[in-house]
């Protein structure tokens, strides 16, 4: 049996603004999915209709513990092998890394412990001071990022996706 999807992205009259080069969705816009069978649960737990379906579950970054600036350090020296294996060694890769160490330290000093937070604040901090990278760099900021999501990720001891990059 066949169902039909369709995704639809509503953002009304609100303007849609750019940041670093990419749209940012007004918090006034909605995802909805609708689908031919309203019946399917995984369908209806996306759209919010089923309370007892399980959606996205937090990641938590207690298994990382306390010691914030050693695992900074870790994740530092990860960004730059990864880059190193991925490119060549540049000790662009190593400045980067001390970069992503202190957002991370920072952002969890002030309590942050959300992923997504940490990486988007990881992604402005490099993208504010990029002049100093990118005359070497093979990569840009949410590249970075990106990266620093994954490993966070991977190191919480939680689920990763099959696209994303294993940690160094």
């Amino acid at each position: 049996m066949v169902k039909l999807s369709t995704l639809s992205f509503f953002v009304g009259s609100a303007a849609m603004q750019t940041s670093h080069g990419f749209v940012t969705v007004p918090q006034s816009a909605a995802i909805s999915t609708r689908t031919m069978s309203p019946n399917d649960s995984s369908i209806s737990a996306a759209d919010g209709d089923n309370d007892s379906a399980a959606g996205v579950q937090d990641i938590s970054l207690a298994p990382l513990g306390d010691d914030h600036e050693a695992v900074g350090e870790m994740m530092a020296q990860s960004v730059a092998a990864w880059l190193d294996e991925e490119w060549m060694p540049q000790e662009v890769h190593v400045k980067m890394g001390t970069s992503v160490k202190n957002t991370y330290v920072t952002c969890r000093g002030k309590g942050l412990d959300e992923v997504a937070d940490i990486m988007t604040e990881v992604t402005d901090d490099l993208y504010a001071r990029w002049s100093e990278y990118n005359a070497d760099a093979f990569v840009n900021a949410w590249d970075v990022g990106n990266y620093v999501a994954d490993y966070l990720i991977s190191k919480s001891g939680s689920e990763t996706c099959g696209c994303s990059t294993k940690p160094v």
